[in-house]
């Protein structure tokens, strides 16, 4: 089943986002996780059977000033645990982005991934991604503050 985060979660959320980034200062907050949930523009959801939460996946809703009042979605911290890969989970979880995005009327999905994460990449690929459409740029600013 997808559903949204809660703040119980937290304990597992941290245990996925350190296998996305392991040298990363993860801290993963309980608060911030009811913060992200009431917010109703972002949604932190989560794969969970049989009590194991088994993949995570982060949506925002961004609004758009070329197309109307048409957003855009952006993902982020898409990870399935090791455990599971090979399941369908991580499908399950982009046809939810994909059918909130929809729901919102985005006009895309756009999605940064690590240049290492090749696996990743072709996943997403055989999930109607192009990876040659645009190339991402990121700068941190105060990690882990």
């Amino acid at each position: 089943m997808i559903r949204e985060a809660e703040a119980g979660d937290q304990i597992a959320l941290q245990h996925l986002y350190k296998i996305l980034c392991p040298d990363a200062p993860v801290h993963v907050l309980p608060e911030r996780i009811e913060q992200i949930k009431a917010d109703p523009h972002n949604f932190l959801f989560i794969y969970e059977a049989d009590g194991n939460i088994m993949g995570t996946v982060f949506l925002t809703i961004c609004p758009c000033p070329m197309f109307g009042f048409q957003p855009f979605g952006v993902v982020e911290n898409f990870i399935v645990d090791e455990g599971y890969r090979g399941q369908g989970v991580g499908k399950k979880l982009l046809e939810h982005i994909f059918a909130t995005s929809r729901a919102n009327k985005c006009t895309a999905i756009k999605l940064l991934s690590s240049s290492h994460r090749e696996a990743a990449h072709r996943f997403f690929e055989r999930n109607g991604f192009d990876g040659s459409a645009k190339k991402g740029f990121v700068k941190y600013l105060n990690r882990g503050t």
